[in-house]
């Protein structure tokens, strides 16, 4: 690559892949995540990403609120897309107000500031070699490569267990590498090498599956055809019942790959959503939409309210 090349993607990109390999938490929900982030391929640290760790804070305490004040414009005046605090810090109320005058994304991380950088930085190294590095699952769920993804402990693991005991092949779990294939728009993925075959399940640790399930049911690799985000149920939130929206497409390494969005609540089957969803998708493809034929129905039945009417009646 020449040097100054920049790889870069949007905020919201940013921290939709790397959310759990950097253990990354928002802070400030309604920040404009339009905003590019990415590395100089020039440089040996990613740009436009500015982390802070104990040593920033502990000086920070020390300061009256005006010299804190005086501390951030100065410390901020580059203009960085976000702002990392790491070893799991608090933010100042100076820190999120002057983040919300400068359109600043701020994030929170449990890890280390210097574990943080290593692993910030592998992830923008991935994005210039045509490679990168995601937390999920893996699996060929009839015919289709499908990447599950989510937040930690929402049940991915279980789920892609269940699924395979249905007989879909497995590929990885937990960290999945994905790289862009000699065709364009084709995106391969498959387990790292070290991790290939094993799973991680709570209560069980380390489970193999080749060994516990026979070699049939694992693939080294496959093609990727659509991402499924498991999100948590959130009571106050309303849901699209009919189906009508679509999530908007799930970037990789500049590829788009379709998406769709599952709510995970206590009781449901995830595994069978997952199937279904998969169904949905296949069907798409085909032109056909569920939503789509219940408005045609509900319009024809509207156009023709006698008939309506006696189907009450019935």
């Amino acid at each position: 690559m020449n040097n100054g090349k920049r790889s870069s993607l949007k905020i919201e990109e940013f921290y939709k892949k790397t959310k759990e390999l950097l253990k990354l938490k928002s802070v400030i929900n309604k920040t404009p995540r339009s905003r590019k982030i990415g590395k100089f391929s020039s440089s040996k640290s990613f740009h436009s990403v500015k982390t802070w760790g104990k040593r920033e804070i502990q000086y920070l305490e020390k300061l009256s609120a005006n010299k804190r004040r005086e501390f951030l414009k100065k410390s901020l005046e580059d203009n960085p897309s976000c702002l990392v605090l790491t070893d799991s810090l608090t933010f100042f109320p100076e820190i999120k107000n002057e983040a919300k005058n400068r359109r600043l994304a701020l994030f929170s991380s449990e890890l280390t500031r210097r574990r943080f950088q290593e692993k910030a930085n592998k992830f923008f190294l991935s994005l210039d070699s045509g490679e990168i590095t995601i937390s999920g699952e893996l699996l060929q769920i009839f015919g289709l490569g499908v990447l599950i993804m989510g937040d930690s402990g929402i049940g991915k693991s279980e789920s892609a267990l269940e699924l395979l005991t249905r007989g879909h092949p497995f590929v990885s779990d937990d960290v999945v590498r994905i790289k862009k294939a000699a065709n364009k728009g084709i995106l391969i993925g498959m387990s790292p090498a070290l991790s290939r075959y094993f799973m991680e399940i709570r209560g069980l640790g380390l489970i193999n599956i080749k060994e516990i399930f026979g070699s049939k049911i694992v693939l080294k690799q496959t093609k990727i055809d659509l991402a499924i985000d498991l999100k948590k149920w959130q009571q106050e939130k309303e849901y699209d019942r009919i189906g009508l929206k679509f999530a908007e497409d799930y970037v990789i390494l500049g590829e788009k790959i379709p998406q769709l969005n599952i709510p995970v609540a206590p009781g449901r089957n995830i595994a069978t959503l997952i199937e279904v969803a998969c169904k949905v998708h296949i069907l798409r493809r085909k032109g056909y939409r569920a939503p789509e034929e219940i408005i045609r129905k509900l319009n024809r039945a509207l156009s023709h309210p006698y008939k309506l009417k006696e189907r009450k009646r019935e």
